[in-house]
């Protein structure tokens, strides 16, 4: 893709997107419960479902949830946060979208529709999940 991707749009013939969720909502790439992976075209559903391999991971959670969805083919993958070692991985491979709080539905409507927003960084540092107590 010369220039990289900054909507996904209806002509985007075989765009793989990854969404990350817990309920049908969208989650952090290292929180979510389940990935599922979609085809948009000729419109979107879930070509692959499975359990968000972050959950076993034991360091950079997110990554592994990242990793998973870059091999099945996603170039498109919607979250609802995600630090800088995420940017770091994805980049030049793959673009983050901000799916917060959305429902999966939506998210991927909008999204289609051109008008779900693209990250242009972190929403948090790295870490943003370990509580170290100093003494």
């Amino acid at each position: 893709m010369r220039g990289g991707l900054n909507v996904l749009r209806r002509d985007d013939c075989g765009m793989k997107v990854a969404v990350v969720e817990t309920n049908l909502i969208v989650e952090g790439p290292g929180e979510g419960q389940t990935v599922q992976i979609y085809e948009t075209e000729p419109a979107p559903r879930v070509v692959e479902e499975y359990q968000n391999p972050a959950l076993t991971a034991t360091t950079t959670r997110g990554i592994w949830m990242l990793k998973s969805a870059m091999e099945k083919g996603a170039t498109a993958i919607v979250v609802a946060e995600a630090g800088s070692p995420a940017f770091n991985f994805t980049k030049g491979k793959a673009v983050l979208y901000s799916g917060a709080g959305m429902h999966v539905d939506t998210a991927i409507k909008a999204l289609v529709d051109g008008k779900l927003p693209k990250m242009d960084g972190p929403t948090h540092e790295h870490g943003h999940e370990h509580d170290r107590h100093m003494h």
